[in-house]
């Protein structure tokens, strides 16, 4: 049986940087993955959908180039061209991880694994399945679309977030059940290239977790782009229907070429299959310690299968710190100030406390707000629509902040070093903003707090 110190099980972005890694500071390392190495984000979720949201973007500009005083004639698109873009982009990726992981010398096994005691996996692949042995085993598996059970199975007409990324055209009218940020990426991708997108959420306003205000105020903005929505509302007796979709929104029946069920995702937990080894859950999660080691000792577990937000970049972090975990250092995992971002367009991120989260909690935050329609690098650029929303507490310190309007998912990096790093908005202010750029609105919102903005 081959023998190493360390087994991760998944590629994706919790895997595939930790086996790095402990690889270079010298563990012999192995990587277990059924598909392609990059995992759900870079196959089947944010790197993909990135790619489609370019393509749309862009289309959309052009479709609207006099207003930058352009002349662009017959604008059209060629999905095929679109899909065939998408997959460059994903195979350029998945490329410079495996490199980066071969030049480590990092060992990969494809196939399904199976966690048995003694820790001990078993590789499941058609040619020749084997077992391996490590000193550590970390579980890395990511997750899998949450279908709740009893809805309609025929993926011809019922999508998942994978059979839409592998859409062959573009569907003549689409339902979107879920107004999460998997429901709002698809529904402008799709409503941009034609389709007549309904989306449909149970919550009482999309993006449930974003400051109520601003989703309150984002819907208008996704109403403009042709989208509509439904809060509060369920998809009642969903079913196929003469090839089409069927479905009773607000007590009226509606019918659609195609689905997407997109009510977040769940942990795979795949590798428990079979029940050889039973670990301590919590809720639908692996349960883990301070260090990430599960009830099953030696072994451990990152990212989506353990409690906190399942996003991808919270994966890296998990993985960076168990990789100091193993080497000896000591680290503090926090996940107070994980950001969270919207590829739309206009573009939506924040991180922190909303303020309805601070209320609750009988905070009285001081709102300070800054508006991209006086930013000059937003007005130059033709794209000012939105504003950036700052919380702050009576001493100063940043409690959180949502962004929505132009590069939002860049510009959330600044609260989040504030946030993180608690360093309060008298000290920000000597922080030199260049002129002119969307950071700006950013600067302008924590002075507003105080009273002192420039554009006030």
């Amino acid at each position: 049986m081959n023998h190493f110190d360390i087994i991760i099980i998944g590629a994706g972005p919790a895997g595939y940087p930790l086996a790095g890694t402990m690889a270079r500071s010298g563990s012999k390392v192995a990587v277990i993955e059924r598909d392609a190495v990059g995992g759900t984000c870079l196959n089947w979720g944010c790197i993909p959908t990135k790619a489609l949201l370019a393509s749309s973007k862009l289309y959309h500009q052009l479709s609207h180039a006099r207003q930058w005083g352009l002349k662009a004639e017959s604008v059209g698109f060629d999905w095929v061209e679109i899909m065939s873009r998408k997959e460059n982009v994903m195979k350029t990726l998945r490329q410079g991880i495996d490199k980066m992981l071969q030049a480590a010398g990092v060992t990969i096994f494809k196939g399904n694994a199976r966690l048995l005691p003694g820790r001990r996996v078993r590789v499941e692949s058609v040619e020749n399945p084997i077992e391996i042995s490590a000193d550590k085993i970390c579980l890395a598996t990511g997750s899998v679309p949450a279908v709740p059970a009893g809805m309609p199975t025929d993926r011809s007409l019922f999508w998942t977030s994978d059979e839409a990324l592998s859409a062959n055209s573009v569907p003549e009218s689409l339902l979107i059940v879920g107004g999460g940020v998997i429901g709002l990426e698809f529904g402008q991708v799709f409503s941009t290239f034609g389709s007549k997108v309904t989306i449909v959420e149970m919550m009482p306003q999309i993006l449930p977790g974003l400051d109520s205000a601003t989703a309150k105020r984002l819907l208008p903005v996704f109403k403009k782009a042709g989208i509509e929505i439904f809060t509060g509302q369920k998809v009642e007796n969903l079913e196929s229907e003469n090839g089409m979709v069927s479905a009773t929104i607000a007590g009226q029946k509606r019918t659609f070429a195609k689905a997407i069920f997109a009510m977040g995702r769940k942990p795979n937990l795949s590798v428990l299959e079979g029940g050889e080894v039973s670990l301590r859950m919590e809720g639908r999660f692996i349960a883990v310690n301070d260090t990430f080691e599960t009830s099953e000792p030696g072994v451990f577990a990152v990212g989506d299968t353990i409690p906190g937000p399942m996003l991808a970049h919270k994966a890296t972090y998990d993985a960076l710190l168990l990789a100091d975990v193993w080497r000896g250092r000591t680290i503090r995992r926090e996940y107070g100030a994980v950001p969270a971002c919207v590829y739309t367009h206009p573009e939506i991120a924040w991180v922190g406390m909303s303020e309805d989260e601070a209320r609750a909690k009988g905070m009285t935050p001081i709102v300070g707000r800054s508006l991209f329609s006086a930013n000059g690098k937003a007005v130059a650029a033709g794209d000012a629509d939105g504003q950036v929303k700052t919380l702050t507490d009576e001493h100063g310190h940043l409690l959180g902040a949502v962004i929505w309007g132009p590069e939002a998912s860049n510009l959330i990096i600044e609260p989040t070093i504030l946030n993180a790093l608690n360093i309060a908005a008298r000290d920000a202010r000597n922080v030199i903003h260049p002129h002119p750029t969307l950071s700006e609105a950013f600067a302008e919102a924590m002075a507003a707090a105080s009273g002192e903005a420039v554009h006030g």
